[in-house]
């Protein structure tokens, strides 16, 4: 009785400091040096520290404001068997079979690509003698030809993998995030540009590249983390604008001053500016490959060129943060020039971490 008495309080013991680490760990790293840093700046300021605003975030948009119509083209029967010469009936069958309608758009990208390399071969061949059914595939490739791009599109940006690239979910994982981003940047090229035929090759690699970024959500983290940057800033701004320049050096002594510039030094530049200027990197990337894929068809779908835009435009998150981030750095200038703690030059402060993602 006695061992299971202590065999249960062990449990017990090992459930609370559990818990307690559970609850002492912040679930997310940005939010939590964020939080230091702005603690530390409102105990010097005097202030208490600004309200939270909703994070400026914008989901994806859903399958159905990204879908893109795609043509279907029918024979009958007497033109199905016909197109027994060329090698079809087999790729007609699957189509219209209920798996077949029902096939992810890289599977449908890759059946298109195979009916329209048969049918050019079999047409070059001459082994059709219909006039008439001749006339009938060319059209057929011409239109399957000429759906290709808005079918990529399909696979790429109106797929779950991509939904599921960019969840902002604040329990998001990164996962291998230099892979994924390398992938969105290989898929950001089109293979079926200017009636190019994408290789089996290319082909299989978009199903490779879909996995690799379906397994990683850095596109939205680095989403999340430009909008959380971006609100943080700003209460950073409000609290560095608040400081009396008058209490930071009284009577020329800058004692707390010097409590300011150990937050600048140990906190800001090691901590809070690092990591923005490793995020800045990677949403670069983000935003060229996202460039490239805005091109990919013309029109592009309104709620995608919304939600790019809420980011990456003149007026966008990103664009907001440069500003926020070089009014910041102004701030600090002003408060640590004025008790001589910022002199010209030696230990000078800049905005490295603003990379200008449009230019």
């Amino acid at each position: 009785m006695i061992k299971t008495k202590n065999g249960v309080l062990i449990i017990i013991t090992i459930a609370l400091m559990i818990f307690t680490l559970w609850w002492l760990i912040p679930g997310n790293s940005d939010d939590a040096r964020w939080e230091d840093y702005l603690s530390r700046l409102a105990r010097l300021s005097g202030q208490a520290v600004p309200e939270r605003a909703p994070l400026p975030v914008l989901v994806y948009p859903g399958n159905r404001e990204l879908q893109q119509p795609i043509p279907e083209q029918r024979v009958n029967l007497l033109e199905y068997l016909e197109l027994r010469h060329c090698n079809l009936m087999t790729l007609i069958s699957e189509r219209n079979s209920i798996l077949g309608k029902l096939q992810a758009d890289s599977l449908r990208l890759k059946h298109e690509v195979t009916f329209i390399r048969r049918a050019r071969l079999c047409l070059a061949n001459g082994k059709l003698d219909n006039a008439e059914l001749i006339a009938l595939l060319e059209q057929v490739v011409a239109e399957k030809q000429a759906a290709l791009p808005a079918l990529y599109w399909n696979a790429l940006v109106a797929s779950e993998e991509f939904r599921q690239f960019f969840s902002q979910s604040p329990s998001a994982l990164a996962g291998d995030s230099q892979a994924a981003l390398l992938s969105l940047t290989q898929l950001a090229q089109s293979p079926v540009e200017n009636e190019a035929m994408p290789s089996p090759e290319q082909l299989f690699g978009l199903e490779a590249r879909l996995q690799q970024i379906a397994h990683s959500q850095v596109g939205g983290q680095l989403l999340r983390r430009l909008a959380l940057a971006l609100r943080e800033l700003e209460r950073g701004n409000a609290l560095l604008e608040s400081i009396d320049p008058v209490a930071l050096c009284p009577k020329g002594r800058p004692t707390r001053a010097r409590k300011l510039r150990n937050v600048l030094d140990n906190i800001w530049g090691s901590r809070v500016q690092q990591a923005l200027a490793d995020a800045q990197r990677q949403r670069q990337q983000l935003a060229s490959a996202l460039a490239k894929i805005d091109q990919l068809i013309s029109p592009t779908p309104p709620a995608f060129t919304q939600w790019l835009a809420h980011y990456f435009s003149d007026k966008g998150l990103q664009s907001q943060l440069n500003r926020a981030l070089k009014h910041h750095v102004s701030l600090w200038q002003e408060r640590l020039r004025q008790c001589d703690l910022m002199p010209g030059g030696a230990q000078k402060l800049d905005d490295s971490a603003n990379i200008d993602l449009e230019g």
